[in-house]
């Protein structure tokens, strides 16, 4: 699997192949497309090869720029446990100045966490995304089936405390899939 971060401000984003396209893993804080196209740009990828976009949580720096991508042609990825985020994190940028755009919910592509091995197997990954809570209720991570997983801002194991049992049981479930790198947004391990 060819993977490319196009990531910048301290943030990784992640670019893989796919059949007829490529799959983003997460874009950046509102009012930076600018900063993603000039990244794409200098790891000689056009916006135009990038189809889908797949969102590990709903936070500022990984989604601020979902709208703005959709409108250029990319078709946003949904989990069923992400659906109803979409207002509260509109209802973040109130009343801050951020160039916030909202996200349209009628043109979202919605998955069922089952139906996600179809979906990536029809655009040529194999793999599954699989519901990640520990950072926020509405975390995903996508596993390969060649041992990578994306886990977005899931913190590292050895971060999490022995009573935090929802994040434990996130990795627990990552760990049933024999990963052998992890793709963090935020630095590396």
């Amino acid at each position: 699997m060819n993977i490319v971060n196009v990531g910048y401000a301290s943030t990784n984003y992640y670019l893989l192949e796919a059949k007829g396209g490529k799959l983003l893993i997460d874009c950046g804080w509102p009012g930076t497309l600018p900063k993603l196209m000039a990244e794409l740009k200098r790891k000689g990828v056009s916006i135009n090869e990038i189809k889908h976009l797949l969102i590990t949580h709903f936070h500022p720096d990984h989604a601020g720029i979902t709208q703005e991508l959709k409108r250029l042609g990319i078709k946003l990825v949904l989990l069923e446990s992400q659906v109803d985020f979409i207002v509260p994190f509109a209802e973040f940028f109130k009343g801050k100045n951020l160039p916030y755009v909202e996200i349209t919910q009628s043109d979202n592509l919605v998955l069922k966490f089952e139906d996600s091995r179809k979906f990536l197997a029809d655009i040529g990954i194999a793999g599954e995304v699989i519901p990640t809570p520990g950072h926020s209720a509405d975390s995903v991570t996508l596993i390969l089936d060649e041992g990578f997983a994306f886990t977005g801002d899931l913190p590292p194991l050895f971060m999490v405390a022995e009573e935090d049992r929802v994040t434990r049981a996130s990795w627990d479930k990552i760990r049933q899939h024999k990963i052998t790198r992890v793709f963090p947004a935020h630095g590396s391990y």
